[in-house]
This record gives structure tokens, sequence and C-alpha cells, in this order.
């Protein structure tokens, strides 16, 4: 009896040490694709800066908010990754790091539908 409880036990134990393992892969993929599209926004103002854009009023500002989002994102994984228990961090930087992508899109559209 005593020995089934245990295996119950270390049944439930390795489960959760492999949800935190993927909790901590997820957080690593975050950290890096946050600070990638970090240099991917500066990039793009960079060029709107240089080709003098008329464009870049909308896409330009709406690229700086967006790399404030990819940098909180990539800040907030890094603390998961610090941090063993923090489910909410990671949380956080998912969250953000989705919204910040589909400002990525959005700014993709006007940049397509204003060149013509």
């Amino acid at each position: 009896m005593i020995s089934i409880h245990h295996h119950v036990i270390n049944c439930i134990n390795m489960k959760q040490n492999g949800r935190r393992a993927a909790n901590r892969e997820i957080a690593r993929h975050i950290f890096s694709g946050a600070t990638t599209m970090v240099g991917v926004c500066i990039m793009v103002i960079t060029l709107f800066k240089v080709m003098n854009f008329s464009l870049k009023s909308y896409a330009d500002e709406t690229l700086g908010i967006n790399s404030l989002l990819f940098i909180i994102s990539s800040f907030m994984s890094y603390l998961s990754l610090r941090n063993n228990n923090s489910r909410w961090m990671e949380w956080i930087a998912e969250i953000l790091f989705f919204i910040g992508m589909l400002v990525m899109v959005f700014v993709g559209f006007i940049i397509v539908f204003y060149i013509d």
C-alpha cells in the first residue's frame, strides 16, 4: 500500500517538473524572440528615417511603442527564467509578445497598402 502511494506521488512530481521545464522553455523562446523583434522594430524605424517616408508619422510611432512592448516582454521573460515559480511573469511576457506581434502585422499592412 505504501509503495503505491509513493509511486503516485513520484508520478505527480514528474508531471510538475515536466511542466516547469516546458514553462522555462517557453520563456526562453519568448526572451529570444522578443529581443530579436526589438532589433527589427528599431531597424524599420531607422529605414523610415533614412528613406524619408511621409508614412513615418504613423508607422514610426507605432513601431516605437511596439519596441517598448517587446522590451517589457523580454524583461518579464528574463525575470520568469530567473524565478522558477513565476508563471504570472511568463504569462505577462507571452501576452505582451502576442500583442506586439499583432501590432507588427498591423504596421505591415500599413506599409503594404501605403507603398504603391
